[in-house]
Formats: structure tokens, C-alpha cells, sequence
């Protein structure tokens, strides 16, 4: 009688097939993965985003008293050379968009002529308030994403600056330039309020930013990102309720609270010497306030590993112990000896172990004023 053999796999065996048989789908679902996400940057996305141009309320005494026989008065955006010229400044753009907004082919001779007398013209009526379209639909949303890295990055910018009117100027010009080479990705949901939108942010008398306009009295209009708006203060709260904890934390030490409101006095251009006299009820409260008004910086003044070096320069500079020129940011001793050429430079110099015996010395002349 012939054996009959049936080989039965060991444990080892088993397991190394079963392992090889989970192993290669986990490989298939990386790459149907990868697949997946090429796939979603090359389809079409729309960037729906709605911008509200208002109305800056400012009534004459004039107006107030005679308001029935003026009646209301009539807010209108007009045409803008400067804005004109930059809005024209892309050819690409020019004949991907205006022959909506003119009914003229870019190849016509008038073209150009036609494109200036429309922008010569526009008129945006704003009672009260005024939403813009300004949606974009864009051929693969890797170019949505590429072209809102950039933004950021502007945005980012701006928000680094001391946020003056030069400043946002500045921002709103590389925004403008940025915008006018989405032509290439995409088109605009509404052509006419799309460019009204470009136009609005080229406006002189749109505030670039709305902490303008108090300031000055020849903005008449702000505009605002609805949906930016919303982010901006959702993070400004997150800011604030960071810098309130910072603020209850720096509060139990009275040195880095000090360091802290030297800091600010600098940041704010106000006497330090006037600034520290104050009671320390008063210094509370105006950090308080600078708490509500700017969270950023004071979170940025309170995570400062070098905030107590910097005071102490500022001190010595306040007390005549170090002197600042008034022609650059050089900082030195009354008797000409150089320390630093700037702020960084002067906390490097006093951070050297080699240069302890120099701060030893002015901190002790500093405790006898």
C-alpha cells in the first residue's frame, strides 16, 4: 500500500503567509490613497469668498442739523488713475476678463481705449454697505492652494510690520499683483464685481485696514473679507485669552512685569522715565488695555527669553547710563564706548560672560539712582 503524505504547515509558515497576505493590501491602500489626493488637486474647485465694502459714518454738525432738508447722502466709490493703471498693468488679465465686461474682443483696435473707459467710469453705488462677489472658480484646486499660499504669505507680512498706512498700502499692492495672474488658473464667478473688488482695494479712500479709521479723516469707505473677518477674530480671541493667562502669570513677578511694561512703553514711543513713575495700579491697566488692543505683541513681549536684557539696556538708555544715536540704532557708552550697533546686538554684548563685569557695573550704578 502506497503512503499518502499531507504536508501540514508549521505555525512559522502560516504566520508568514498570513503576514505576506495583510502586508500587500496595506500597500495598495497608500497608493490608492496618493491616487486619490492627485486626483482631488486636479479637479475643479471654487473659492467662494464675499467682501463687504462700508460706509465710514461720519456726520458734520452742518449735515446733523440740516439732515430733512439735505436728505441722505449719496456714498459713492468713483474711478481711481492709480487704480486704473494698475488694473490694467497684465495684459493676460486684461484679455481673459474685460471682454465680458465690454462686449469687445481683445483683438478689436479699440480694445484698450474701450477697457480705460469703462474704469474711467465705474461707479459703486454704497448704501450703508455694499457685498461683492468676488468667488473664484479655478481649473484644479492645486492652483487655489498655491496661489492662497501666497496670500498668506502676504498676509503674514503685513501682520509682522508696525501695520502703518504705508504698510498696508504695500499689502494690498502685492495682493493686486498676485490676483491679477489668477486669470491663469481660472475665472471669476461675477466678472464686474470681481474687478469692482480689485478696485475697492486700490482705492485711496478705502481703508486698508480698520484700525485707520480713526485716524484719518479722508477715508470714507473699509472694506472686510467676510470670511476672513470671522478667522481673524476667532484667532484674535484665542490670542487674547492667551495673553490674559500670560498677563495673571508675568503679574507674579514684579521684574519681568516691569521688563514687560518697559517693553511696551518702547513699543508705544512713550517716555519710560514718565511711564515708570506711574502708580502700579495705572501700569496694570495700561497693560490691560495693550492686552485687549494688541494680544500678539504682548504674548510676543511675555515669550521674549531676552525681555529683561532689553529693559535694562532701555533703562540705562532712559537714565543716561548708555546713549542710543539719534541718527541710527547704535547703541554706546557717554565716553564713546561701543557696545552694539542695534537692540539684538547691545543683548549679545551684555550675554557674553566676558562682558559681566561692565553690566555688574552699570546695574549697580543704576541702584543709586
Amino acid at each position: 500500500m502506497t503512503d499518502i503524505k499531507v504536508n501540514i504547515p508549521t505555525n512559522s509558515q502560516q504566520n508568514s503567509k498570513e503576514s505576506s497576505n495583510n502586508e500587500a493590501p496595506k500597500t495598495d491602500v497608500k497608493t490608492d490613497a496618493k491616487t486619490d489626493k492627485a486626483a482631488e488637486l486636479d479637479e475643479e474647485y471654487t473659492e467662494v469668498k464675499k467682501v463687504i465694502i462700508a460706509s465710514i459714518a461720519r456726520v458734520s454738525a452742518y449735515r446733523a442739523i440740516n439732515s430733512l432738508a439735505i436728505g441722505k447722502p449719496k456714498t459713492v466709490i468713483g474711478s481711481s488713475i492709480n487704480s486704473t493703471r494698475k488694473l490694467i498693468a497684465n495684459k493676460g488679465e486684461v484679455e481673459a476678463y474685460y471682454p465680458e465686461l465690454v462686449g469687445m474682443s481683445a483683438n478689436n483696435p479699440d480694445f484698450i481705449t474701450t477697457v480705460k473707459r469703462y474704469l474711467s467710469n465705474i461707479q459703486i453705488v454704497v448704501d450703508g454697505q455694499k457685498e461683492l462677489d468676488a468667488s473664484f472658480v479655478y481649473h484644479h484646486k492645486k492652483d487655489y492652494l498655491d496661489i492662497k499660499s501666497k496670500l498668506d504669505a502676504v498676509e503674514a507680512k503685513y501682520n509682522s510690520s508696525n501695520k502703518t498706512e504705508k504698510d498696508a498700502s504695500l499689502r494690498n499692492d502685492e495682493i493686486n499683483r498676485i490676483e491679477s495672474t489668477k486669470y491663469k488658473y481660472g475665472y471669476p464667478i461675477n466678472y464686474a464685481e470681481y474687478i469692482a473688488y480689485r478696485h475697492c482695494l486700490l482705492y485711496s479712500e478705502v481703508a486698508k485696514d480698520t484700525s485707520f479709521i480713526g485716524g484719518n479723516p479722508n477715508l470714507r469707505f473699509y472694506i472686510k473679507d467676510v470670511a476672513k473677518e470671522k478667522e481673524r477674530q476667532k484667532k484674535l480671541l484665542i490670542s487674547r485669552k492667551k495673553a490674559m493667562t500670560n498677563f495673571i502669570e508675568v503679574n507674579a513677578s514684579p521684574d519681568k512685569m516691569t521688563a514687560i511694561y518697559v517693553a511696551y512703553l518702547t513699543y508705544k514711543h512713550k517716555n519710560i522715565a514718565i511711564g515708570l513713575a506711574n502708580d502700579v495700579s495705572v501700569r496694570e491697566q495700561e497693560l490691560i488695555n495693550f492686552v485687549n488692543e494688541d494680544p500678539n505683541k504682548f504674548n510676543s513681549f511675555v515669550e521674549d527669553k531676552n525681555i529683561q536684557v532689553k529693559c535694562f539696556v532701555e533703562l540705562c538708555i532712559a537714565r543716561g547710563e548708555l546713549v542710543r544715536s539719534e541718527l541710527n540704532q547704535q547703541i554706546s557708552t557717554p565716553d564713546g564706548q561701543f557696545i552694539g550697533e542695534n537692540m539684538n546686538a547691545a543683548v549679545a554684548y551684555f550675554n557674553n560672560p566676558n562682558n559681566a563685569a561692565i553690566k555688574t557695573q552699570l546695574e549697580n550704578k543704576m541702584k543709586l539712582i
